[in-house]
């Protein structure tokens, strides 16, 4: 069949620079932006952290249908309650991404230049760091983008980050949400068609550090970004501190579930940025025993040697909690690590 990417190709435009072929947003498609951080860069000016996916949503029909026989979901067997959530969160993966597409950033409240971001790349997604006037008392920025001459907004956030103080970098999935990683099949069905389900004493404990040390928080996750509406709402509605979020980038239905070595590398570039990017911050990184975070977590500490890094792993039945393991994984790190119990940490137990 032939497509306007086979078109071009055939006609050689396709190795054209992507700024000419780049264009604004037709009136079918949407642009998603995950919550961000922004840091204090020089006296007066800030840098904002951007994350986006342009896509449309897929209207063809049986697209579900193929969805659910490729995932091997039986949806005959579901009940109510599950169809309801599986027909809100598949739409996210029912897409196709929006290659070449320039948005015009705009800053809500602040008097900051409009910026055009760089085109997105083949699977919709774009990344760019803005610096603008910095805001005064305001420590959340907002800004938009529009399609020309409509008046439909597609909004993000960024939480700016003092240059001091305490930064807590959260996993999601068996740190504070009940996830089963280790069974992938449960991973899958959980994740589209099961309310999600808040790890015991997390939020609370959460909250506590917030009021106490006024903590920035990062939520990373290995999670596609297609997740990205379902997670916000999770923290949202159960009482976590909000945050940045920094999902996989997984735009393809066979990219669903992460490859091997994906989450490491993932995880690993997000701490890298976030310990570069606040050199000054106090860092309390928590995770859980169920996946790699141990050894994730622990590499970056070796990686920024004589930081302030404190490392929390909650406890996941059935997994690898032994003196050998954990011992071989805070080899050669001065940071100081903790276990918190799978039924989660103590009433007024502090780590730091």
């Amino acid at each position: 069949m032939l497509t306007r990417r086979g078109i071009l190709a055939g006609v050689g435009l396709a190795a054209l620079p992507e700024r000419l072929l780049a264009r604004g947003l037709k009136a079918d498609e949407t642009v998603l932006f995950l919550p961000g951080y922004a840091r204090a860069l020089l006296p007066g000016v800030i840098e904002v952290n951007i994350e986006a996916w342009v896509f449309e949503f897929e209207r063809r029909p049986g697209a579900r249908r193929a969805f659910t026989m490729a995932l091997g979901i039986d949806m005959e067997a579901a009940g109510p309650e599950a169809s309801a959530i599986f027909a809100e969160r598949s739409r996210w993966f029912l897409t196709d991404s929006e290659r070449g597409k320039e948005l015009l950033i705009r800053f809500d409240g602040l008097d900051a230049p409009e910026n055009l971001l760089p085109a997105t790349d083949r699977g919709g997604r774009v990344s760019a760091r803005l610096r603008i006037p910095a805001p005064g008392d305001h420590s959340l920025i907002r800004f938009h983008t529009s399609r020309d001459g409509a008046e439909e907004r597609f909004e993000g956030i960024a939480h700016l980050v003092p240059a001091e103080g305490l930064s807590i970098i959260s996993d999601i999935d068996d740190t504070i949400k009940i996830s089963n990683v280790a069974d992938t099949h449960a991973l899958l069905r959980d994740s589209l068609m099961a309310p999600f389900r808040p790890a015991p004493g997390m939020a609370a404990f959460y909250r506590r550090l917030a009021r106490k040390t006024g903590a920035s928080f990062h939520y990373l996750s290995s999670s596609p970004i297609q997740l990205a509406p379902a997670l916000s709402g999770f923290l949202r509605d159960e009482g976590f501190p909000p945050g940045s979020l920094h999902l996989r980038e997984s735009t393809a239905w066979n990219r669903l579930l992460p490859g091997e070595g994906s989450t490491v590398r993932h995880k690993g570039a997000i701490l890298q940025q976030i310990l570069t990017d606040f050199p000054a911050r106090r860092f309390l990184l928590i995770g859980d025993s169920g996946e790699q975070d141990p050894e994730i977590y622990a590499e970056a500490a070796r990686s920024h040697p004589g930081r302030d890094i404190t490392i929390l792993i909650r406890e996941v039945a059935g997994s690898d909690l032994s003196p050998t393991r954990l011992d071989a994984a805070f080899a050669g790190t001065t940071a100081r690590w903790h276990l918190i119990p799978e039924s989660g940490p103590e009433e007024g137990w502090s780590p730091l």
